[in-house]
């Protein structure tokens, strides 16, 4: 069984991982690009030194030979030191190039008969002879063009090395921007089937719905999809739609005391049914799905899970309050995303009964703040407002849900709902006031209140046991 949260997780971290490897290995090409560039620059760089080196070391013979002077010679022979050894660190690199290598040997022949000839003037039983220093002028001659010649030979296969270094780059680059793209697609496609899997999935739940809109609660159960969290949604729709058919098969058969409670019960279940309330939030988590909001279609599945599962369990006479407000926070995040700001709501709980057992009918405040949406601010574009607040009272918990909407026609000297001439429209808080009063067997249980811009609903949750 797949997750939608496991699936949707995946996805990302495929994306994430190619474009980890598509970046990764870009940056490795081009240190490598650099490096090698760095590299070759240095070589021609060193070819180069030995031009400078060599022009020091005739300038130090020629002083040498004019003065004789051992400091002069000690430098001479530096400088011969450090063109031996620059010419033998080039030997390697030599060997990559036939002509490079073949003029880099001439430089070596030519030094080293010009080392030889100059030795003969300076030692003193060397083999001097009157035109030895016009052959020494001729050979430096020799090894300054022989080391031109190799530092333009080396330059051109410098730049035959980085042009095909440049275009094997260029090879690396295209096939890194095709895996990129390929990954990038395949990871598409992974979406695509994940979405279309949802979408139909969800199209399923929205069609079983319309059945229960058009009151055939004999139809199909929803088929299995592949994730856990649509079946959970799924099977709990299913489990209800049982739950309903057991309960009108069972309600029909007690007596009228009962039936009354029951037919109320009925009522606020097939209100709390509403195939437009499903039918907006299967929109809301079809649209957040496509929007890629994976932690808000994982609330929202939540949220409707939840208040499908309080449906099926509208059986039970009375929950705990704590209860019903866990239920009326996941309405409340429904909302909030349907009505995109038009509305906003604040619920407030005082927390000293929370350790007390108050137990209540299920889905009593929840209508309340429906009904203010339905009808109360219905019209409102902008700066709608519900306000929830649930206080103690020495012998019942109070909550008041107001309410900045148009309100209900006003008459003063009717201020219960059952005294005041109900429309159509406001069966919910009907249905709610007559199921208070059968649960607690009081009268007092609702009162409605109006003020300038604001309609005010108050219930009486009595804490004692039921009378």
């Amino acid at each position: 069984m797949k997750s939608i949260r496991k699936e949707i997780t995946r996805n990302h971290l495929i994306l994430l991982l190619v474009a980890f490897i598509f970046i990764a290995s870009n940056a490795l090409v081009n240190v490598d690009s650099s490096r090698r560039y760095n590299g070759l620059l240095q070589d021609y760089q060193q070819v180069n030194g030995l031009l400078a080196v060599n022009n020091r070391r005739q300038t130090y013979f020629k002083l040498y030979s004019k003065s004789h002077d051992e400091g002069t010679l000690k430098q001479y022979y530096d400088e011969c030191g450090l063109f031996d050894s620059q010419l033998r660190g080039l030997d390697d690199k030599m060997q990559n190039d036939r002509k490079c290598k073949m003029m880099y040997r001439i430089v070596g022949q030519v030094a080293e008969y010009r080392r030889e000839m100059a030795e003969s003037y300076i030692r003193p039983d060397g083999d001097y002879y009157p035109s030895l220093m016009a052959d020494l002028d001729e050979v430096d001659l020799e090894i300054e063009r022989c080391l031109n010649q190799l530092m333009s030979q080396y330059l051109e296969y410098l730049n035959t090395a980085f042009a095909s270094h440049s275009r094997t780059l260029g090879l690396t680059n295209s096939i890194l921007i095709v895996f990129f793209m390929a990954a990038s697609l395949f990871g598409m496609v992974l979406n695509h089937q994940m979405s279309t899997s949802i979408l139909n999935s969800i199209k399923r739940l929205t069609d079983a719905a319309r059945e229960i809109m058009n009151n055939n609660l004999e139809a199909a159960d929803i088929e299995e999809t592949p994730y856990a969290e649509l079946n959970q949604v799924s099977a709990t729709f299913d489990q209800m739609k049982r739950q309903i058919r057991t309960m009108i098969t069972e309600l029909h058969e007690t007596h009228q005391m009962k039936e009354r409670l029951a037919e109320a019960k009925i009522r606020e279940l097939q209100m709390q049914m509403n195939p437009h309330f499903l039918f907006n939030t299967l929109s809301l988590v079809i649209r957040s799905i496509q929007l890629g909001e994976r932690d808000t279609s994982i609330q929202l599945v939540k949220a409707i899970s939840k208040i499908l599962r309080s449906s099926i369990e509208i059986n039970t006479v009375s929950i705990p309050l704590d209860e019903e407000i866990e239920l009326l926070q996941s309405y409340l995040y429904i909302q909030k995303l349907h009505l995109k700001g038009r509305v906003t709501f604040c619920l407030d709980v005082r927390k000293s009964f929370m350790g007390e057992d108050v137990m209540i009918p299920p889905l009593t405040i929840q209508p309340l703040v429906e009904n203010s949406i339905q009808h109360g601010l219905k019209d409102r574009v902008s700066g709608g407002k519900v306000d929830i607040l649930i206080t103690e009272k020495p012998d019942y918990i109070e909550a008041v849900v107001a309410d900045n909407g148009v309100g209900f026609p006003k008459n003063p000297d009717q201020p219960s709902l059952r005294e005041t001439p109900i429309p159509k429209t406001s069966i919910g808080l009907k249905n709610v006031e007559e199921r208070l009063r059968l649960f607690y067997r009081k009268e007092d249980v609702l009162q409605i209140e109006r003020t300038e811009g604001i309609t005010k609903i108050t219930l009486k949750l009595y804490k004692s046991d039921r009378h």
